[in-house]
């Protein structure tokens, strides 16, 4: 299996409307530390931005673990 991504980083707005989870939610994901974000200097107006490479890496480990690792999936940027 191979698992292709179009970006490296998302906005939150960007990644609530591709997996159905509101802003709120992504944002409290974000807080507890279970999504990766792009680092932001202090006092940075930047959009938060979302790693997409952690994302995919994090579910093919999972995937892995579920069909073992005959499965051989491999993520590409």
């Amino acid at each position: 299996m191979k698992i292709c991504i179009d970006t490296p980083y998302v906005t939150v707005s960007e990644y609530a409307r591709r997996s159905g989870q509101s802003d709120s939610a992504i944002r409290k994901e974000i807080e507890l530390g279970h999504f990766l974000i792009r680092p932001k200097t202090e006092g940075s107006k930047s959009s938060v931005l979302i790693n997409m490479v952690h994302m995919a890496i994090e579910a093919a480990e999972q995937a892995e673990r579920v069909l073992g690792p005959s499965a051989k999936i491999r993520v590409e940027v």
